[in-house]
C-alpha cells in the first residue's frame, strides 16, 4: 500500500471515529437520564453538572473533525465533490431552544461542505446555541432520531469573515459526508489498494 492510501485510509478512520463521537455528544439528551422515581435519583441520573464539559468537547471535537476531514478530502484528491455537498440543503431557517426562554429562529448555513470545513478551521469563535428537533437523520436511509435539549447547533465565526455568524446543524454536518459518494468513492479506493 502506498503512503499516499495509507494516510487515506488513517484519516478515513479517524474521520469516522470523530464523526460518530461528534454526533453522540452534539445529540445527547439529559432528559432521558432524569425524571426518575425520587428526586435522589434525578439527581444521581443527571448530567446537567457536566454541561461545560460537553459543550467544550462538542466544540473540539467539531474542529477536529473538520480538520481530519478536509485533510482526508484533499488527500483524496476529490475537493470538487465537497464543494457539491450542502449539510443544509432545503434547511433555510429553523426554530432552536423551542419553548425555552431563549427560544429563537436562526438562519443556517447554506453554503457547500468544504467552504464550512474552511470556516471551522480557521473559527475565531464557535457557539453552542443547543436546540431542539425531532427531525435529525442520522441514518443513511432518511430516518430520523427523537432527542431534545442537544448540543446540535453551533454558530460560528471565521477570520476570513468580519463578525459573519454561521450556524452549523452538527448533525447535517456529519450525515451530508458520511452518505455521500464521496465517502463512498474513499472507501472504495481504500479497498481496492488494500486487498
Amino acid at each position: 500500500m502506498s503512503r499516499q492510501v495509507a494516510l487515506i485510509a488513517r484519516w478515513n478512520e479517524k474521520a469516522t471515529d470523530l464523526g460518530t463521537r461528534l454526533l453522540a455528544l452534539s445529540c445527547f439528551d439529559n432528559n432521558r437520564f432524569v425524571n426518575g422515581r425520587n428526586a435522589i435519583e434525578d439527581d444521581v441520573m443527571s448530567f446537567e453538572s457536566l454541561s461545560l464539559e460537553i459543550t467544550t468537547e462538542v466544540i473540539d471535537l467539531l474542529h477536529e473533525y473538520c480538520f481530519i476531514l478536509r485533510k482526508l478530502i484533499e488527500r483524496a484528491d476529490c475537493v470538487a465533490q465537497a464543494k457539491k455537498l450542502y449539510p443544509h440543503q432545503g434547511e433555510e431557517s429553523i426554530s432552536i431552544n423551542k419553548d425555552g426562554p431563549d427560544e429563537r429562529k436562526v438562519m443556517l448555513c447554506q453554503k457547500d461542505l468544504w467552504w464550512i470545513l474552511g470556516r471551522v478551521i480557521h473559527s475565531q469563535s464557535v457557539v453552542v446555541l443547543g436546540g431542539d428537533t425531532n427531525l435529525i437523520r442520522v441514518y443513511g436511509d432518511g430516518k430520523t432520531r427523537s432527542y431534545s435539549d442537544g448540543y446540535c447547533y453551533v454558530s460560528v465565526e471565521s477570520d476570513f469573515d468580519n463578525e459573519v455568524q454561521h450556524i452549523l446543524h452538527i448533525p447535517s454536518l456529519v450525515h451530508v459526508f458520511s452518505f455521500s459518494a464521496l465517502a463512498i468513492e474513499i472507501k472504495e479506493v481504500v479497498r481496492e489498494n488494500t486487498i
